[in-house]
């Protein structure tokens, strides 16, 4: 009940597009009660996509081939352009200083972070992620409007590896036992967070002893 209730009392909801609204050209189950009760509650929300090959006025057209009757003033006027990318680290120690690394480029801006490696998604997903709005000085442009919004996927080799397999899997409507195979994806995600904490260990081991070892300064 108290979840509910926090979820009421959000002022704003931003919404990643494929997979999250909608899978292909299919509307995702309950989307259409949940945007209606966005738009009856006069909330905020805003929608992102990481793939480049729509336009927001095509994009908009798509939602609305699909029942969703979203207009201009209360949403798809935000529609952000968002390029899609993945960190992959060797340690989830390494996650957490790249995400820091990340945040303290001059001129970054973050506008959301989500620790699914903290907290992990209910079907073992580990992930860290990040919504930031990256200058593009480097090109050679100033300015706020010269800027790219940036959907960030860090995460360490194992937990890319377990993703990369569950999402080739998910959308397999064939699959018998359905139920039994996301026990063992569960647990086997539960594994390799574990052998991510071992092998962590592991590093700061050999790091203390070669830090013992070292030979004296002459």
């Amino acid at each position: 009940m108290a979840q509910r209730q926090a979820v009421r009392d959000k002022k704003g909801f931003i919404c990643d597009m494929d997979g999250v609204i909608y899978h292909g050209n299919t509307i995702l189950p309950n989307v259409l009660e949940f945007v209606h009760w966005l738009q009856s509650e006069n909330k905020r929300f805003l929608f992102l996509t990481n793939g480049s090959g729509r336009s927001p006025k095509e994009l908009r057209q798509k939602l609305q081939r699909m029942g969703l009757k979203v207009c201009r003033e209360n949403a798809l006027e935000k529609v952000f352009d968002a390029a899609g990318v993945r960190i992959i680290c060797p340690f989830v120690e390494d996650v957490y200083r790249m995400a820091d690394l990340i945040t303290d480029i001059p001129g970054v801006r973050l506008f959301r972070e989500k620790d699914y490696i903290a907290h992990p998604k209910p079907n073992g997903y580990r992930s860290y992620h990040m919504i930031i709005r990256f200058p593009l000085r480097f090109l050679g442009k100033e300015g706020m409007e010269n800027s790219l919004w940036l959907e960030l996927q860090l995460r360490t080799i194992a937990m890319d590896c377990w993703a990369s397999i569950e999402h080739s899997l998910k959308y397999k409507k064939d699959i018998s036992n359905q139920e039994f195979m996301k026990k063992e994806l569960k647990r086997c995600a539960d594994e390799i967070a574990s052998t991510d904490l071992s092998l962590s260990t592991i590093k700061e081991m050999i790091q203390d002893d070669s830090s013992v070892h070292l030979p004296p300064r002459l």
